[in-house]
């Protein structure tokens, strides 16, 4: 175990385990290779229009990390109000059918839900 990562002591006393990063993937050396050629890069080169007159021997030098998008799921847009799909999911009919709905039901009247279901 102590080959994976290291023993360390705390203030409080006792010791945590800080365990050591797995072996790089091609990704991260990829990733690494880039964050090197554009921390080596001088300030605004790469605004150049020539970007071969910066680095001879590459087609164009990576973009600061501030610069490339980064794309992610668009958020905000998860609720799509459909009346027939609320109602089959969460209906009386559906919660009455099985079981696990009869538990609901009766959990919401112990509580005294003016309303039980959809």
């Amino acid at each position: 175990m102590a080959a994976l990562g290291r023993l360390w002591p705390r203030a409080g006393g006792g010791r945590f385990f800080l365990p050591q990063p797995a072996a790089a993937g091609p990704f991260q050396l990829r990733a690494a290779s880039v964050l090197s050629r554009s921390l080596e890069l001088p300030l605004g080169s790469h605004l150049s229009s020539n970007p071969s007159a910066v680095r001879p021997g590459l087609a164009a030098p990576a973009p600061p990390w501030h610069l490339q998008q980064i794309r992610t799921k668009a958020r905000g847009n998860e609720y799509q109000p459909n009346n027939r799909k609320r109602k089959r999911t969460h209906g009386w009919i559906k919660r009455i059918s099985t079981p696990g709905g009869i538990e609901v039901i009766l959990r919401r009247m112990l509580k005294g839900r003016k309303s039980l279901s959809h």
